[in-house]
């Protein structure tokens, strides 16, 4: 699903002073496309060894098998979304609160960690035992996908399907260095925190747009699908007699039911998985030490 360009998802970025700024200063350039890609199955992140064992550390694997498990609902998440009022959100009659905790207690991530979100900013020496050699004299806030070392692009990958939802593959910023420095044990951020404020500046952005526009800014599909879904039970109120609500008959992309039904094999794969040995290595930076992992 395409999101418009990345002058676009530049704006999401950026607090309402600088937008300005930036609208009286910025040069036209030719952007590239960004895709909305969330993960139906599993195979991916099981194909990377890397990505299993940091997920698996930071309590993240639960969740992946989770937004397997649930795919999403896109109109859904734009009714969620346009429908906040302080993070509360009534939908077909039923109220559903959006919080870190709620995230949390929903997805299984841990609420552990520093707070950030996508704002935010970091010292560059950060950014650089991630990037290659070659490029560490030409880091910016900004910078291309193809800095990044080689053994970094699946992980990264992952988390931009799983956790960060933007689509931004040509692309990096600083809380994507961020997430990187969570899962490779640098520095812990609190997941649930991120995605919260993440939905919050959705509700910001899609609201300044029409339908079916809307759908273009939208994102974290699955989560907002396991929030409701976590509430849902909690009411005691079926998925399918929610869903059936008027207010959902928006056009949906729907997965191949065969696609849909087969078994994904995922335990077996992951049993595989763990029996391989993963040596772990340090770089240090300062007093802190970098950890990653090689086959």
């Amino acid at each position: 699903m395409e999101r418009g360009n990345e002058s676009d998802f530049e704006e999401d970025t950026l607090s309402d002073s600088s937008r300005e700024r930036n609208m009286q200063s910025k040069k036209p350039h030719k952007g590239g496309n960004i895709i909305t890609e969330e993960p139906i199955n599993m195979s991916e992140l099981l194909a990377c060894p890397l990505a299993t064992t940091c997920f698996i550390y930071q309590s993240c694997f639960e969740f992946c098998e989770m937004v397997e498990r649930v795919k999403f609902h896109h109109e859904l998440a734009r009714q969620f979304v346009i429908n906040m009022d302080n993070n509360v959100v009534c939908l077909a009659g039923v109220n559903f609160t959006l919080s870190r905790t709620i995230i949390a207690k929903a997805t299984g991530i841990s609420d552990v960690g520093e707070k950030w979100n996508k704002r935010q900013n970091i010292s560059r020496h950060h950014y650089e035992p991630y990037i290659k050699a070659k490029y560490r004299g030409k880091l910016s806030r900004v910078f291309p996908f193809r800095f990044l070392e080689d053994r970094y692009v699946p992980l990264m990958k992952l988390i931009i399907k799983y956790f960060t939802c933007d689509g931004s593959f040509s692309r990096l910023y600083a809380y994507h260095v961020i997430f990187l420095m969570h899962f490779t044990r640098v520095k812990m951020i609190s997941i649930p925190y991120f995605i919260c404020k993440n939905i919050e500046r959705m509700r910001v952005i899609a609201n300044r747009k029409p339908y079916p526009q809307q759908l273009n800014r939208n994102y974290h599909f699955s989560v907002i699908k396991i929030i409701v879904l976590h509430q849902l039970t909690q009411f005691g109120m079926p998925w399918e007699t929610f869903i059936a609500h008027e207010c959902f008959k928006g056009s949906q992309i729907f997965l191949d039911p065969q696609e849909e039904g087969e078994p994904s094999g995922q335990q077996k794969e992951l049993e595989n998985k763990t029996k391989e040995v993963l040596v772990f290595f340090t770089y240090e930076i300062g007093t802190r030490k970098l950890f990653a992992a090689a086959r």
